[in-house]
């Protein structure tokens, strides 16, 4: 399975370090990163809102900001759907355990392409072939701290703080391409509430945030959310793979 880390920094307090080669990983911060992951990886299901910003480089205005807003649920490991909205348009994409069907709300068109059975399967898969980035993707994966830990150059835990009035675990770290924080929530379930990803390989190191509301811990899902039926006099389109885009 492809490893991935982040498809979305100053001082140590009150830690120890483990050391990898150059590395440094505050144990404390990589705690809390376990035991978010360990959460998620029992869910038997879950939703939750996801505001994101993000800059897209342009040549004669140089950084543009742009945002979305999505609605994620997830129906245990083979069940997958998104509805979003924002600066991208209004789309949904839906994923049953064997088919992902993509559907924009603006241009009333659809497309379905098969995929693997499984959401962190699918994902990869979907990624790597088509450049589709799903919200909260890197969290699903049960390597999602290993992952961190093989690219990191270091991870610090920065303290306590307020995000929207919760406690937070604040932890930052970079890596040769990036530099990131994590905002955990300081309860019992330990889940995402905020994200930042500098992209400092790039150029004017665009930026990539993002916060998690509305946690929805094991909600009841019915399988038929899931499942795509196609909307009147909607036009079936095929999804452009990234090797026919270069």
């Amino acid at each position: 399975m492809k490893k991935r880390f982040f498809f979305s920094v100053f001082i140590c307090i009150l830690c120890g370090s483990i050391n990898a080669q150059t590395a440094k990983f505050d144990t404390v911060a990589v705690s809390i990163l376990d035991r978010m992951s360990q959460t998620i990886g029992e869910l038997g299901s879950c939703s939750a809102v996801v505001h994101s910003t993000y800059d897209v480089s342009s040549q004669e205005l140089g950084l543009v900001k742009h945002s979305d807003i999505e609605h994620v649920y997830v129906g245990g490991p083979d069940k997958l759907l998104v509805r979003s909205e924002g600066d991208k348009g209004n789309r949904y994409l839906l994923y049953n355990g064997s088919t992902l069907s993509y559907y924009s709300l603006d241009k009333n068109h659809y497309a379905q392409t098969k995929v693997p059975s499984s959401v962190v399967e699918m994902i990869d898969y979907m990624n790597k072939t088509y450049g589709i980035v799903f919200p909260v993707a890197d969290f699903l994966y049960p390597t999602f701290v290993d992952d961190i830990l093989a690219a990191a150059n270091n991870l610090v835990m920065l303290g306590m703080t307020k995000v929207d009035g919760k406690d937070c675990f604040h932890i930052a770290g970079t890596a040769k391409d990036k530099s990131f924080q994590f905002w955990i929530a300081d309860d019992a379930f330990y889940l995402p509430v905020k994200m930042v990803i500098v992209y400092t390989d790039k150029p004017m190191n665009p930026q990539f945030e993002a916060t998690y509301c509305d946690w929805q811990i094991n909600p009841n899902l019915p399988n038929s959310i899931f499942e795509f039926k196609v909307p009147p006099n909607a036009k079936k389109i095929k999804l452009t793979p990234l090797s026919a885009k270069k």
